[in-house]
């Protein structure tokens, strides 16, 4: 069978048509020069879904059409078929068949959808969603490339002038874009994750605690990336002098204009300003009025995650874009001044990505008092993150770091399956120290003049965001453009983009690392007891 000529089969959906089914898939990952890890996890899944399909009534008529595709860095197989919707419920299902411990399993790498009488299941074979850094940093050459022309035969007034009225606009147009559909995305993860975090309270106090214990270690991440910024800050001011005389930590809102911008006179003027105070407000008042409805509280949940996972899609939809806007922004750092702005960005850049070292510091200290082998457990830890890095998402990624922390760590499945999606949903280490770092560095190195009443607020702020924060490309930019607005520094938006390109990553990455180094804790103390 040549692939190249055969891009999809129909087969019919009979026992004996598997190997048919087999031989295709393993052709087409085999040219694709997949491991054998890889293979072996999709042909799992293929095979229970084909059995599962069949137990499920569907008879031999049905036609099972498979096609390989990629698409935006992901290799995937569609497998598609006419008839009733296949929706696995895991209520109905036998918790004890092979296939149904499999989908399980696997979950992370299965996506079902249902349109016109048509199914259209997809199993994930690989994942890099990064691969959008190779087109941003194509974009960062190009716009170099066409520096080169645009300050050859235009004067520094002419390049202002293309910047002000060309560029900038356009860049705008991202940041309003984002904060447009930003700003329900984090209404609804707010809501979504705060509702989440009372039902799992309410089932036991062990689970109550894992969330404090949480809570506790993003405020740390907060109070640590508050104190690296000043010492950086002090540095700087010593040896670059890019503070000069600007005096910050003076002056900002006053009490009275900081409690007016709390709780605005209409509801829906929540959305109409770039304030995230009310939106923080409107998401407790919902989720306390959620959780307090009674029989109705399955209907609004079902569709306050449909509100969410639609304004999700939407955010995804506009970082396809970030590429050609990492692209503007470059170029309007070059203008006028050339790469004089650029090599501060990336000393900007260094300087954040130097400061993860107190991060790490923080986890190795961690481990360590929690009585966790420190070697061990950090010799197995780079294939992790490396998945991680590829699948973008601490609560997509649930399901693998499962299966890789039972395998390599030898973890008891049953305590780590049942902690692990709570610690992706509260554990906000990594966007509570990212963004706050970048915001007080921003507020230090541009001598902007707030408050220490004003960075209590910017602090919880951020805590709240972070908790609110979209699992996807996107929660940096969005989370560093509201508090530049709400610094009214607005003109700096692309600061956010180049957080979103050097961070967005990062962030994620520490997000796990925090969640595995709680587990391996708490694994530690269940042995000792056990002991």
């Amino acid at each position: 069978m040549k692939l190249r000529k055969t891009r999809a089969i129909e087969v019919p959906l009979k026992e004996g048509n598997f190997e048919t089914v087999d031989k295709y898939i393993k052709e087409w990952m085999s040219q694709k020069h997949l491991n054998q890890t890889i293979t072996m996890e999709v042909m799992l899944l293929v095979e229970a879904l084909f059995n599962q399909l069949m137990e499920q009534g569907y008879d031999s008529n049905t036609i099972l059409t498979i096609k390989p595709q990629r698409s935006f860095g992901e290799s995937s197989i569609k497998i598609g078929f006419e008839g009733d919707a296949y929706v696995p419920d895991e209520e109905s299902q036998d918790e004890l068949s092979p296939e149904y411990r499999i989908m399980q399993a696997y979950k992370d790498k299965i996506s079902y959808r249902y349109r016109l009488g048509y199914n259209s299941i997809q199993i994930i074979v690989k994942r890099n969603y990064r691969q959008s850094l190779m087109y941003c940093a194509l974009g960062t050459l190009l716009a170099i490339l066409a520096y080169i022309p645009i300050s050859a035969f235009m004067s520094a007034d002419q390049q202002v002038e293309l910047d002000s009225k060309l560029i900038y606009p356009l860049m705008k147009l991202f940041g309003n874009a984002m904060l447009m559909v930003g700003t329900p995305v984090t209404l609804f993860s707010l809501i979504k994750n705060l509702t989440d975090i009372y039902i799992v309270s309410e089932k036991n106090s062990s689970s109550r605690k894992l969330q404090m214990k949480t809570i506790v270690t993003s405020v740390i991440s907060i109070m640590l990336a508050f104190g690296t910024s000043l010492f950086i800050a002090v540095l700087m001011n010593f040896h670059e002098g890019y503070l000069g005389s600007k005096a910050a930590l003076t002056h900002g809102l006053s009490f009275s204009e900081l409690m007016s911008s709390v709780i605005p006179s209409s509801i829906f003027e929540s959305f109409d300003t770039y304030i995230p105070f009310p939106i923080i407000i409107v998401a407790l008042l919902i989720t306390y009025a959620m959780c307090s409805i009674g029989k109705h509280f399955d209907e609004i949940q079902k569709i306050i995650n449909v509100c969410y996972s639609l304004f999700s899609r939407m955010l995804n939809v506009i970082m396809f874009t970030l590429p050609f806007f990492c692209f503007l922004s470059i170029l309007t750092a070059l203008l006028p001044s050339g790469f004089t702005h650029l090599i501060i960005i990336v000393e900007f850049a260094g300087v954040v990505l130097a400061s993860l070292i107190v991060m790490i510091v923080f986890y190795l200290l961690r481990l360590l008092i929690g009585g966790v082998r420190i070697g061990h457990f950090v010799k197995r830890l780079p294939p992790l993150i490396w998945e991680n890095f590829k699948i973008n998402s601490a609560i997509n990624a649930v399901p693998f770091n499962i299966r890789y922390c039972v395998r390599k760590y030898k973890f008891n499945r049953n305590r780590i399956s049942a902690k692990l999606p709570i610690l992706a949903e509260t554990n906000l280490d990594g966007n509570c120290f990212l963004i706050m770092l970048i915001s007080m560095l921003l507020v230090f190195v541009l001598g902007v003049n707030v408050s220490w009443m004003h960075i209590v607020g910017i602090a919880v702020l951020i805590l709240f965001l972070s908790l609110g924060a979209p699992n996807q490309p996107g929660s940096i930019v969005i989370g560093v453009l509201i508090i530049t607005f709400f610094l009214q520094a607005d003109g700096i938006i692309s600061i956010a983009i180049y957080a979103e390109v050097f961070f967005g990553a990062i962030q994620n990455i520490i997000n796990v690392t925090g969640d595995i180094v709680t587990v391996a804790i708490e694994e530690s103390k269940a042995a000792l007891k056990k002991a």
